[in-house]
Formats: structure tokens, C-alpha cells, sequence
């Protein structure tokens, strides 16, 4: 009998965390570059922000928060279960909030304002610093917690779930704008 190896939440989850933390990198270095007095890339900008919009939140934030989430709702959590859950939200909500200004300045740049590099600027660095706090905390204080309140059946369901909720989505684009710029 050919055994099926089935992914887990938590491994879909963690393995999309991995893809964002090379955004990351590539940000702080880009950034860095700014900083030296190197002229912002728009071309990079523009794609952190497809990138942050459609990849980080659309389609992981959105597993998230509209499978995982809310499937979880749906049973008895423990107190610091809920609350870590709740936060978890508010910063999806802080992500958002970075790349509309993120957005606001890159368009001020566009328009001929010099001084909109500080923002565009503030925003990257400010993303760079939010990602990592947010994985650990995922990865360390929820993930697997919030594993025991599933079966291995629903957990299998889950992940069904994710790969339906972002089958349209094109991982390849990502990745292929990513090795553009990790040298």
C-alpha cells in the first residue's frame, strides 16, 4: 500500500514564513543601500508591495485568518490561546497599515517629492522589524498549541483548505522577482 504524505498546517504556515523572511533579507538590504545614498529602486518597492499585499497577507494572512482562524473559533479555546489569536489579528491589521504607507510614500515619490524616500524608507525598515516577531510568536507561542485542537483528519482538512484557498495564486512570480535581487 503507497503511503500518502500529507503536509501539516503548521508546515504550510512555516514553510510560506520562510518565503517572507527572504523578502525580508532582501529589504534590509535594499534599505541599506538607501541609506548609503544609493537612489530607492522603485522597481523593488513596487514589488515588496505585490509581494506584502498579495503573497504575506492575501494569501498567507488570509489562510490564516480565514481558515485557521476561524475553524478555530468554531472550538473551546483555553483563554491564552484566544488572546494570542486576537493578537495575531491586530498585527494582519499593523502589516496592512505598513504597506499603505509604504504605498502613500512610494507614490509621493513618484510625484517628485524628494522627501518621500524617508517614509518609503521608514516603511521598509519597519516591515523588516515587524516579520520576524510576528513568525516567532506564531511559530512558538500558537502553531502547535493551537494543532491540539484538531484531529489529524482536520488537520489534513486543513491543509486541503489552504491549498484551495490559494491554488490561483502564482508562487513562481514571487520567487522569480526574489532571485532578481538576491545576489
Amino acid at each position: 500500500m503507497k503511503e500518502e504524505i500529507i503536509m501539516s498546517p503548521i508546515g504550510v504556515l512555516t514553510g510560506e514564513h520562510l518565503l517572507i523572511a527572504r523578502m525580508i533579507y532582501l529589504i534590509q538590504g535594499e534599505s541599506g543601500k538607501i541609506e548609503q545614498g544609493k537612489k530607492a529602486d522603485l522597481v523593488f518597492i513596487d514589488g515588496v508591495i505585490d509581494f506584502a499585499q498579495n503573497y504575506a497577507d492575501l494569501s498567507h494572512h488570509g489562510k490564516e485568518e480565514s481558515i485557521l482562524f476561524e475553524t478555530l473559533a468554531m472550538k473551546r479555546l483555553l483563554p491564552e490561546h484566544k488572546k494570542i489569536m486576537d493578537e495575531l489579528v491586530l498585527e494582519h491589521i499593523e502589516h496592512r497599515k505598513i504597506i499603505a504607507s509604504l504605498e502613500t510614500a512610494r507614490e509621493r515619490h513618484l510625484k517628485g517629492e524628494a522627501d518621500a524616500v524617508g517614509p518609503m524608507l521608514t516603511a521598509c525598515r519597519r516591515l523588516a522589524e515587524f516579520y520576524p516577531g510576528h513568525a516567532l510568536k506564531e511559530e512558538q507561542a500558537f502553531f502547535s498549541p493551537s494543532m491540539e485542537y484538531f484531529s489529524r483528519r482536520e488537520q489534513e482538512g486543513l491543509v486541503k483548505k489552504f491549498w484551495e484557498f490559494d491554488k490561483d495564486l502564482l508562487l513562481a512570480k514571487y520567487l522569480k522577482f526574489m532571485d532578481q535581487y538576491d545576489r
